[in-house]
């Protein structure tokens, strides 16, 4: 009977349709960040599902981290913005088929550890395309020139202008730059080392610096108000500004309070970070980390 019903199980389960991976997933997010989805602006949370014809735009000192479906990574900077064009994927054979457009800022992809091999990502850039199967790229547009960095793997390179009449140009060889002028040829040379730190450093979100992340549990209590209107207040002022805030009502017993908050601290001490920045720009503010 025992063998019968672990085998009934088995077949219950293989008959169950597997549970679709989101197309991309926001990981973390150094406040403040926007998604911009069916011409609606909100601001972005850590936990958040992506799709297709999605836009993200980030603040000043902002970082982005996403990880697509099979399992690559996104990391956009600050004052950056961020479209996720085309996207399709096969979950089983971990296949990706990706159009990412960076209209702003600096911007790096990582290509997941075993990419299947018809697998194709084409990262547009204001003036150059990058095409690959896998690789691990940086760029951004400088003020008269864009900086496509191949840390490892292998791109073929367009202008956007000429991508269609121009052959492309491969960068090979890892840990090299290509420097691509407004017009004219572009040149390729190795990148130094102390140089690409300082550039991977503008799309990393570092510790100790007030992020939120996936699966993150500390709260930042902000302000707690017995008058509604008073605290939606808040609530409109923070999340036009690119901060995730919500609203928690506690009962009590002369009336409920509202409590305005920010979730998904990996930390108190990040919590308690992104509060003092806060209160720095409203000193009315009175953070308090918690769990709860």
């Amino acid at each position: 009977m025992l063998i019968r019903a672990g085998i009934a199980a088995l077949l219950i389960a293989a008959a169950m349709p597997l549970q679709a991976a989101p197309d991309a997933m926001v990981e973390g997010v150094q406040l403040p960040a926007w998604l911009i989805r069916d011409g609606q602006r909100e601001p972005l949370t850590a936990g958040t599902e992506l799709k297709a014809r999605d836009e993200i735009a980030t603040g000043s000192n902002s970082r982005l981290l996403l990880r697509l479906g099979d399992g690559s990574l996104v990391k956009l900077g600050e004052n950056g913005w961020l479209q996720i064009a085309e996207l399709a994927q096969r979950q089983a054979k971990n296949f990706l088929s990706a159009t990412l457009k960076v209209f702003a800022g600096a911007f790096r992809y990582t290509t997941a550890p075993e990419p299947a091999a018809d697998s194709e990502v084409t990262v547009q850039f204001t003036t150059l395309i990058a095409r690959f199967n896998a690789a691990d790229i940086w760029g951004k547009k400088l003020s008269d020139h864009q900086v496509l960095v191949l840390i490892d793997g292998k791109v073929s390179v367009a202008r956007v202008a000429e991508s269609s009449a121009s052959p492309p140009l491969d960068m090979k060889d890892a840990l090299t730059f290509l420097q691509a002028p407004r017009s004219g040829a572009g040149k390729i040379e190795p990148v130094q080392i102390e140089q690409l730190k300082i550039w991977a450093a503008e799309t990393e979100i570092s510790e100790g610096q007030g992020a939120i992340r996936r699966g993150g549990l500390w709260k930042l209590n902000l302000a707690k108000y017995a008058n509604q209107i008073q605290a939606l207040s808040l609530y409109d002022s923070l999340r036009r500004e690119g901060y995730p805030a919500l609203i928690q009502q506690e009962p009590r017993e002369e009336g409920p309070a509202y409590l305005v908050r920010i979730a998904g601290f990996p930390s108190e001490l990040e919590a308690n970070l992104l509060g003092a920045r806060l209160k720095q720009i409203n000193p009315r503010l009175e953070p308090i980390a918690s769990l709860q």
